[in-house]
């Protein structure tokens, strides 16, 4: 952009304005293995254990911009996750009391997860040639870990053949330790003028998850299916330590998250063919403690500057209800034509949050969230499309998205569309052609976003777009 006053380049004075500027090294490795077994006898087991680990990871920033003109300061900071990494084991057994095709299918298993988080950042001299560690300055750090050991139970009961209830519960463990954060305030040009070190609480919750599903198959072609469940999120280590800011985007960490619980309830009702089928489904969730982040652009009283910021909270309570139709149909008016679609609405409300106390960035007046949409959830989804086979070879594509308008804000004050945070409603056409070369080679050509639709989902998502890709099989 350029200076009203001068019309010499500028960035505005913004901070973070280009500190999407990095120089990003990392070396992650990641571990799994699994063993089953599958004898469809009485008995069957499934264990499996997966490890993640970041070797490396570094990313180094210019600090901040010139206050004018578009010069980067040459102070920067360093942000480093080595060290950070999870675990997860999981050991599932099911017992088959009266053989593969019996009235009861009894399945249960143990599940344990460690995450854990390092997160320190570095003031540095010079931004993309010091040392990982810069200076030795802290500006952040966020580590801590959390845990989680589950035990499940579950069987599945064929009532008669056309009736099966299936009744189960899982006994959750959960726990946050070790949190530690350092925050600091700076200067414009990242000088440190305050340091606060918080040694965080511990967290933990012992929770019960029961559930209930019952299916009926009246005939071969129609089932209906009933559901009702309770789960518990647990924050993520994230959402409670990592206080960072990067591309410019500062995001705020809360340690006293409150673990989310969940009441779902849903009805299916389903009706089959041969070559297709149309679904109805009604569904309705209420949480509590719903942990929901929001960005919005927070100004410095200091500097004058606008930074995004990203806050986790928990909202007291929300509900969602809505209703969904799918359907798909092959070999539609000519052999080899497949159609497809579904369209869901969703009511989704905000029903308490006694701590909100936002300002209409307009009016500059207080609003209230009770009442609001839930962030990030569109009232209207809908997809329809079609794929033609006219052999083995060949298939093209042609399929339409669209979602309603977004909110990012509990207060659904974030109306205007088309700008950098906006959440827009979109309309958009995708086309495919895949071909089978040989038996080995497959080649796929496709045009995302035919009609070049222009909107945003907190940044510009991409126009029209060509891709090409191949793929060989041994």
């Amino acid at each position: 952009m350029r200076s009203a006053a001068t019309g010499a380049p500028t960035f505005a004075g913004i901070s973070g304005f280009a500190t999407g500027k990095y120089i990003w090294d990392q070396t992650h490795m990641s571990n799994a293995v699994s063993l089953k077994s599958d004898t469809k006898g009485v008995y069957d087991f499934d264990i499996s254990a997966s490890s993640y680990n970041y070797l490396q990871d570094t990313q180094r920033n210019p600090f901040t911009v010139a206050a004018t003109g578009t010069g980067f300061s040459p102070n920067g900071k360093i942000t480093r996750m080595d060290g950070t990494n999870w675990q997860n084991v999981d050991a599932k057994g099911i017992w088959r009391s009266f053989g593969f095709d019996g009235p009861h299918e009894i399945s249960f298993g143990v599940h344990g997860d460690r995450y854990e988080l390092e997160n320190p950042v570095y003031a540095s001299t010079v931004w993309n040639a010091t040392s990982s560690t810069g200076t030795g300055a802290l500006y952040s750090t966020g580590v801590g870990e959390t845990r989680t050991g589950a035990l499940w139970f579950q069987d599945a009961w064929k009532l008669t053949p056309a009736l099966k209830l299936t009744l189960g519960g899982r006994l959750e463990s959960w726990q946050a330790l070790g949190g530690f954060n350092v925050n600091t305030t700076t200067t414009r040009s990242g000088v440190i003028t305050s340091i606060t070190a918080i040694n965080q609480p511990g967290l933990s919750s012992t929770n019960f998850s029961p559930k209930a599903s019952v299916s009926f198959d009246p005939n071969k072609d129609w089932n209906i299916t009933a559901n009702f469940g309770e789960a518990y999120r647990y924050p993520t280590v994230t959402e409670l330590y990592q206080n960072v800011t990067v591309g410019g985007v500062a995001t705020f960490a809360n340690p006293f998250l409150k673990p989310e619980q969940d009441f779902t309830g849903e009805l299916n009702i389903e009706r089959k063919w041969v070559d297709g089928r149309v679904r109805l489904t009604l569904f309705s969730e209420r949480t509590s403690n719903a942990i929901v982040s929001q960005t919005n652009l927070v100004t410095n009283p200091a500097t004058g500057a606008q930074t995004p910021t990203t806050v986790v909270s928990n909202v007291e309570a929300i509900q969602m209800r809505g209703v969904e139709l799918s359907a798909e149909k092959d070999n539609m008016f000519v052999a080899g034509l497949q159609l497809f679609g579904s369209v869901t609405y969703v009511d989704s409300r905000i029903l308490a949050d006694a701590s909100w106390a936002g300002i209409n960035p307009l009016t500059n007046l207080p609003t209230t969230a009770v009442g609001k949409r839930v962030p990030y959830v569109p009232d209207w989804r809908a997809r329809f499309g079609m794929t033609y086979r006219p052999n083995e070879s060949w298939a093209y594509t042609v399929a339409a998205r669209y979602s309603g308008k977004q909110y990012s804000t509990l207060d659904n004050t974030d109306i205007i569309p088309h700008v950098y945070g906006a959440f827009d409603n979109f309309f958009v056409v995708d086309m495919k052609t895949h071909y089978n070369a040989t038996k080995n080679f497959a080649f796929d050509f496709g045009i995302d976003n035919i009609f070049n639709e222009q909107y945003f989902l907190f940044h510009p998502f991409p126009g029209r777009t060509f891709v090409l890709a191949g793929k060989y099989t041994f």
